[in-house]
């Protein structure tokens, strides 16, 4: 599998200028993952770099367990590259740390947006919202958050998004509701396909 990181931003939103980046600055930078193959979809395919699966893989097994005490591990590279195969639909965003080559050097957070296409509009769903324990209050979260708002919103013309939080995750909520989200009463329920 070959992945391509493109359309770089910076903390603030604003599109990254990488060949402006000196030797001392490591910059954090938000990014939209694909798969090699379907970077001809999006142009101009300026400020693209590669990602290495390995660093991809070991980033999120450190990153996704952070999410939950019942994750041991992050998805798989087989699992990643079949959602990415639907990128009308499957978005992976990825902060990351930048040297002054331009070259991703370490993944400090990621977040994953849905979007689906219904009878009545368009909606999106987010996921997967987690950053490092040491990059936490730095406006990596929310920078994620609004990239991937951006996304449905312009990009996929959603007319809603959703996310769902645990009560006990006070600091995300706080982050959500500052973005515009408001905690809805939907009765929601789930069905559990037994798995053997």
């Amino acid at each position: 599998m070959s992945l391509i990181a493109i359309e770089p931003r910076t903390l603030d939103g604003a599109v990254a200028n990488l060949t402006e980046l000196d030797s001392t600055s490591h910059p954090i930078i938000i990014w939209r993952l694909l798969l090699t193959s379907q970077s001809h979809m999006f142009q101009p395919a300026i400020n693209t770099r590669p990602v290495s699966g390995t660093l991809l893989s070991q980033s999120l097994d450190f990153l996704f367990p952070q999410l939950s005490s019942s994750v041991k591990a992050g998805p798989s590279l087989a699992r990643i590259e079949s959602c990415l195969a639907t990128p009308q639909t499957f978005s992976l965003f990825l902060a990351t740390t930048t040297n002054a080559q331009g070259d991703i050097t370490t993944i400090l957070g990621c977040l994953t947006l849905v979007t689906l296409t219904l009878l009545m509009n368009s909606r999106a769903h987010i996921e997967d919202l987690v950053v490092s324990t040491e990059c936490r209050g730095q406006g990596v979260g929310r920078a994620l958050m609004q990239r991937a708002l951006h996304e449905a919103i312009h990009t996929h013309k959603c007319s809603m998004v959703d996310l769902t939080s645990k009560p006990d995750r006070l600091q995300a909520r706080k982050l959500y509701e500052s973005l515009g989200f408001q905690i809805r009463d939907t009765g929601a329920f789930r069905y559990y396909a037994e798995t053997s």
